[in-house]
């Protein structure tokens, strides 16, 4: 079983919303017994808190369900228990590698580049929190995108 975790700054947004998507992703293709999905932010600003409500609703509107996800803080444990730390934008992974034990850093990507997504944004999931409802889409749509590359085995580190 693979266990990845998002990552994203305060994980209400970005991060959560992969989680939904893969978690919803891996249930579909009967792929649940392969996968464990967690969700995670650089900071803990937001924790103990539910995704941010622009998210879930997007969520809503395409039948993915955001139910029982909170936020939380990245951890030391974090490193050792997951196989892969898939990081939403540059700075995400620059403070992880900070952060990580030296025999877990390999297990750092950069979610889109890794996941061979295509987009527009240089490989970095860009944050919708303070833009518009429609970036939530777009955001959702490159996330959702990036999943699939990866569930589906179109992932070859995988």
């Amino acid at each position: 079983m693979k266990k990845i975790l998002f990552v994203c700054t305060g994980n209400i947004c970005r991060s959560p919303t992969a989680q939904a998507i893969a978690r919803h992703k891996a249930k579909s293709l009967g792929l649940e017994n392969k996968f464990t999905f967690d969700s995670a932010g650089t900071n803990g600003l937001h924790a103990g808190q539910e995704p941010d409500s622009r998210s879930a609703a997007t969520g809503k509107e395409r039948g993915i369900s955001f139910e029982g996800i909170k936020s939380r803080k990245i951890t030391l444990a974090d490193f050792e228990n997951f196989d892969f730390l898939m990081c939403m934008d540059r700075s995400h992974h620059a403070k992880l590698m900070r952060i990580a034990p030296q025999q877990h850093q390999e297990k750092i990507k950069l979610f889109l580049e890794f996941c061979e997504a295509e987009n527009f944004w240089n490989n970095e999931v860009v944050d919708p929190y303070y833009k518009a409802h429609g970036a939530f889409e777009e955001v959702f749509d490159v996330i959702d995108m990036a999943v699939g590359n990866l569930i589906e085995g179109r992932v070859s580190a995988i």
